[in-house]
């Protein structure tokens, strides 16, 4: 493992403990402070500015870690940044894009993945029958999803 990965993997753990220990304006900080950025930090970053609440700044970091200029996510955008991006599209209450996406990953790819399709799944339980039925043809109202974990995983 070369250096700068090794920095980078160290990085990201202390950036991880952060957050676990409820810090992401501590978290943020070091990132700052880091500067150069690999796509890890980049979405660590969109974590950090989700659980503080901080959600345009995070759709906007994370859109371009997973679309950068493109009109639709490359197929080898990890499945972990494609899922931090609809969840931070959820928190802005744009439910359309963000179930889009959640749809198209697997849950096993990732344990973050399989809460936000349980959260997906409830949200649809509790919708009025009409919009249930929506659902099924794709079309999802802008009724909040709640999402009873920590916003975004690094």
């Amino acid at each position: 493992m070369s250096m700068n990965v090794a920095s980078s993997q160290a990085k990201l753990d202390h950036i991880r403990l952060l957050l676990e220990a409820g810090e992401a304006e501590k978290a943020i900080q070091f990132i700052e402070k880091g500067g150069s950025q690999c796509p890890e930090i980049n979405n660590a970053l969109g974590v950090c500015l989700m659980r503080l609440g901080r959600i345009e700044n995070a759709v906007v970091v994370l859109r371009q870690l997973v679309l950068g200029n493109r009109m639709c996510i490359p197929s080898d955008t990890p499945p972990l940044f494609q899922a931090n991006y609809a969840t931070a599209l959820l928190l802005k209450n744009h439910n359309q894009p963000a179930i889009e996406i959640i749809n198209n990953l697997a849950a096993s790819d990732h344990s973050y993945i399989q809460q936000l399709k349980q959260a997906i799944a409830h949200w649809r339980k509790s919708l009025p029958v009409f919009q249930r039925m929506g659902c099924f043809v794709r079309s999802y109202p802008a009724r909040r999803v709640t999402i009873p974990f920590p916003p975004g995983q690094a």
